[in-house]
């Protein structure tokens, strides 16, 4: 089946790397959707708080988190990316004291994506970043895995502070 068939027919995983304010959300609005989701993220605290239906953020509070408990699992183990048919990037790009974001996280990510990557799995980047990471960044470290892949980007809607 193909990609868009899967998205379709609500069969399609999606993995969403970085459970914060932007990748949690994200998180509840597929899973809500009918999608099955796995979010990872590299904080075991906030893991052991979503395995037990408990928020660390105010907009989804633990009762969203228990009805959506059948369609969605959180894990560190990004072996598991591989279960993914899309997977969604929403991991932090804080800014350096000069203004410039730090890519570190995104750069990270491309490479642990790229251990697991398969064929025919759609990689979107969200992370807040500067025209042209996508295709500097992320690609470079994907296209090692050798398989063929799709490629996105689209930036997040959340901003922090702002009202």
């Amino acid at each position: 089946m193909s990609l868009e068939a899967l998205i379709r027919a609500k069969k399609a995983v999606v993995g969403v790397i970085g459970l914060g304010y932007v990748g949690l959300p994200l998180v509840r609005l597929f899973a809500s959707k009918g999608f099955r989701v796995v979010g990872f993220d590299v904080d075991a605290a906030k893991i052991e708080k979503l395995k037990r239906r408990e928020s660390y953020i105010k907009s989804v509070d633990s009762a969203t988190l228990r009805k959506l408990s059948k369609r969605f699992d959180a894990t560190s183990d990004f072996a598991r990316l591989k279960e993914a048919d899309a997977i969604i990037i929403c991991v932090p790009t804080p800014l350096h004291e000069d203004s410039r974001p730090d890519l570190s996280f995104i750069r990270t990510t491309a490479v642990t994506i790229g251990q697991n990557l398969r064929k025919g799995q759609l990689v979107i980047l969200e992370s807040t970043t500067y025209p042209g990471t996508t295709r500097e960044i992320m690609k470079p470290e994907l296209d090692k895995a050798g398989v063929p892949y799709l490629l996105a980007f689209s930036p997040e809607r959340e901003g922090p502070g702002n009202k």
